[in-house]
């Protein structure tokens, strides 16, 4: 069976956050979400913010594929990073939970993750959605790279 693990992330999540923004209508970004930056360690907006949101869900998602259950908490380590702070050294601080938080819930509503007293799983309908997508960029990947095509079988 073709898991998301065995299809490489940069090509996973475009098309994850893609399928998401065209057939997820739960998951709306925030009105502030076109002008804010998504932590405080980042020196500017992303440079996409349409999309940004949605990479994050798609990113979310995955990572819900491999680690659960997952807490907002666990999220904001996750998407840590190191903050510049001049001529001291940089440290690394803990991202925001609050678009991570928003984003669960919209996933929620949208019956791909379930919550529970340990923090948030991926439901039988999200986790069928990423075994989809995975297996039909599997096969676009086996068609590049013919020894691949054994993994199909």
């Amino acid at each position: 069976m073709i898991t998301p693990k065995m299809v490489p992330a940069d090509i996973f999540i475009p098309r994850l956050a893609q399928y998401l923004r065209e057939n997820v209508k739960e998951l709306q970004p925030a009105e502030w979400s076109y002008f804010a930056k998504t932590s405080s360690f980042n020196e500017r907006v992303p440079d996409n913010p349409e999309i940004w949101w949605y990479v994050r869900a798609a990113s979310l998602l995955r990572k819900l594929y491999f680690i659960s259950p997952l807490g907002v908490g666990t999220t904001r380590r996750l998407y840590s990073g190191l903050k510049r702070r001049g001529a001291k050294p940089p440290r690394t601080v803990k991202a925001p939970g609050h678009a991570n938080r928003l984003i669960l819930r919209q996933l929620e509503k949208a019956g791909l993750v379930i919550r529970t007293k340990k923090g948030r799983v991926l439901s039988p309908k999200g986790r069928s959605l990423l075994d989809k997508l995975s297996y039909e960029m599997f096969k676009e990947l086996a068609e590049k790279k013919p020894e691949l095509k054994k993994y199909l079988e």
